[in-house]
């Protein structure tokens, strides 16, 4: 097989990757085309056997591929085949970027620099138009801030991953901040910083439950793993003030939090507005468990999952309309009523693994990571959609091959 000329496979793979993260914001074909991209340069640069064999003596790659094989075995026993197609084929992202995530380690220092400026840079930018477009129609999102309206950002309007990522490259920044080394120049130093306030300021304008909630657990992540410094106490006092520095600054935020409280008075009461409410997120938790009490040890099928909870809905709750009607939405509960109980507890102990591992645990980033994931994912079902797979699985397989560049492989216990 013709293989890259070694000077320009960490090139390569960085425009890869770079397609990716640019794609992720912009465009799903380009986010799916530059997964397409990375999988044959690294098939290219490394070879298979390396690939295999880095894949099968480590934990945490072998775990993510789990997340795929669980869909795959319901298969079995999933009768629409169409659907359980499509959901294999969008979660085939947790197979092919663990076994091929030893060719990362084929980009040089200066391409890595070189590579996480521009995926920042890109970040960025996206944060900046939508900020761009807030100010256009500055009034009129500030009123739909009272009636569970979010402003339209990237990512396809997916404003729970997008809070999410941005929530990811606040903790990044904020750990590039808190290790001193890492950033060698004031110059650098003073960027990371201004990136980091405007993405704390722009989280709180957004005012997505999942970016908030990522960047404030981000914060607690921090202060517990550098509490003796002065550092901690800064951080604790900014994230103690910075909502009623919202409060006062920034409507869109006030108008969220007056919302939440109405919402859940309402809901307290036994009220229920169309789309005004989560009232559809805890029924679909309610039809979830229904569905794991039917089948508790296989499930539905990944394949026969939407079916089932449609039907659900229409003879318990047939006033919902078809946008409300949802998954059951949590990550936990919707692996136990589509592939049952012990399929659930596998995915569980994947969830968990990364904080039993001994060369990473001692690391604030990849403490945060996990931590950001596992809260979103008892709410939300980040693993279904695309963006939310890509997310969870390559951006945790970078922060593991740079930690394992550190220092000892790292293991279970």
């Amino acid at each position: 097989m013709p293989t890259i000329p070694q000077p320009l496979q960490g090139r390569t793979l960085s425009l890869c990757i770079l397609m990716m993260w640019t794609g992720l914001f912009y465009s799903r074909a380009m986010l799916s085309i530059g997964l397409a991209a990375f999988v044959a340069a690294s098939l290219l640069c490394v070879p298979f056997r390396e690939l295999w064999a880095d894949f099968r003596r480590d934990a945490y790659l072998k775990s993510l591929s789990l997340l795929f094989l669980i869909p795959l075995a319901t298969g079995l026993w999933s009768e629409d085949g169409r659907e359980w197609a499509s959901r294999l084929f969008d979660k085939s992202a947790l197979l092919l970027l663990p076994f091929c995530s030893a060719s990362l380690d084929r980009i040089q220092p200066a391409e890595r620099r070189t590579l996480s400026r521009l995926c920042l840079a890109v970040a960025m930018v996206s944060v900046l138009g939508v900020s761009i477009r807030y100010l256009w129609a500055r009034s009129d999102i500030d009123a739909s801030y009272l009636a569970a309206k979010v402003m339209r950002v990237d990512m396809g309007d997916d404003h729970v991953r997008y809070g999410w990522v941005l929530a990811l490259v606040f903790a990044w920044l904020l750990h590039l901040v808190a290790d001193g080394k890492a950033l060698s120049r004031a110059r650098e130093r003073n960027a990371a910083l201004a990136c980091l306030l405007a993405l704390a300021a722009f989280l709180h304008l957004l005012s997505s439950r999942t970016g908030l909630m990522g960047m404030y657990l981000s914060v607690l992540v921090f202060i517990a793993f550098h509490r003796r410094r002065p550092l901690a106490r800064l951080l604790a006092l900014l994230a103690l003030s910075a909502p009623a520095v919202a409060w006062l600054l920034l409507p869109t935020f006030r108008n969220r939090m007056r919302f939440a409280v109405w919402d859940f008075q309402n809901f307290s009461r036994g009220g229920y507005v169309e789309g005004l409410s989560d009232t559809p997120r805890v029924l679909s938790l309610e039809g979830g468990l229904r569905l794991v009490g039917e089948q508790p040890w296989l499930g539905t099928g990944f394949g026969d999952l939407k079916g089932s909870m449609w039907q659900w809905y229409a003879t318990h709750h047939h006033y919902l309309k078809d946008y409300e009607r949802l998954l059951p939405s949590n990550e936990f509960l919707l692996h136990a009523a589509a592939a049952g109980l012990p399929a659930a507890a596998l995915f569980t102990a994947v969830a968990l693994l990364p904080f039993l591992l001994k060369g990473h645990r001692g690391n604030a980033m990849w403490v945060c990571f996990h931590a950001v994931a596992v809260a979103g994912f008892l709410y939300e079902i980040g693993l279904e959609t695309q963006y939310g797979i890509f997310v969870y699985a390559f951006l945790g397989i970078l922060l593991h091959r740079r930690l394992r560049a550190k220092g000892a492989e790292p293991t279970a216990g």
